[in-house]
């Protein structure tokens, strides 16, 4: 089971956005419906009220309903976007996250992300076991 990969080499607008999420599902659904997803956020903003209110309202519930299952999604972020990753408001998008069973987590590096997603894939039964 694989790992779907994004990342943004520069700033977008929101609608340019929300195309690359959909262009995202588009290709999760081409490999297997794949559920383990790592996005590199470090080069553009973590987002604005607008993006997080469409990913949450619509994007969120659709992603799982479309992918069959429980999406785990490993989000790099850099030191300049900490206070955003840590702040009371992104507190209550992870959490709302949870109920539509999608788990997102902030990760500093690249290689502890890999590390947690392939730990979900062994939870969920789609790896054997690491020795």
């Amino acid at each position: 089971m694989g790992v779907l990969v994004g990342r943004w080499l520069l700033v977008l607008p929101p609608p340019e956005l929300q195309a690359t999420y959909k262009a995202m599902l588009a290709a999760a659904q081409a490999h297997g419906n794949c559920r383990f997803w790592l996005l590199d956020l470090r080069r553009r903003p973590l987002a604005g009220p607008d993006l997080n209110e469409w990913f949450r309202d619509q994007f969120s519930p659709q992603l799982v309903a479309t992918l069959n299952g429980p999406l785990f999604t490993a989000y790099l972020a850099g030191p300049h976007q900490r206070l955003a990753a840590e702040s009371a408001e992104m507190e209550l998008h992870l959490r709302h996250a949870a109920t539509l069973d999608s788990y997102p987590l902030f990760f500093d590096e690249e290689a502890e992300a890999m590390a947690w997603l392939h730990a979900q894939q062994e939870r969920a039964g789609l790896l054997p076991p690491a020795d």
